[in-house]
């Protein structure tokens, strides 16, 4: 993406959906992702109605789950990718898998997650 004169960036970010996916599920996916952490902090810190600790235990439970079938040691950067829309050339484990490896696990986690939280 080229810059103009002004500073302001001329032309159209690229934008990568390959999931076989609605997009908006896709979103919804990234969203509860980037907010994993958060629910586990409030999780640990018992402040949280019993309505609400169900819904955040069983949506972590739901991510964890999915991503059990990645490698121990890259599940953390596979959950900060999918949060943060990071694709293989941005990923920190980029020097650990293939490209294709590093997609086919993604989308694999994508599509379990949205299974495993009733959006598809």
């Amino acid at each position: 993406m080229g810059y103009v004169a002004s500073g302001k960036p001329k032309g159209r970010p690229k934008q990568f959906y390959r999931y076989e996916l609605p997009t908006g599920v896709v979103k919804v996916v990234r969203a509860q992702c980037a907010d994993y952490e958060r629910k586990k902090i409030a999780l640990r810190s018992g402040s949280l109605s019993p309505e609400v600790r169900k819904e955040y235990e069983e949506t972590n439970e739901a991510i964890g789950s999915a991503l059990a079938d990645i490698e121990e040691g890259c599940r953390d950067e596979f959950l900060v990718d999918i949060a943060k829309n990071r694709g293989w050339h941005k990923s920190k484990i980029n020097w650990l898998l293939s490209q294709n490896a590093y997609y086919n696990r993604k989308w694999k986690a994508v599509y379990e997650i949205a299974r495993r939280l009733h959006l598809i």
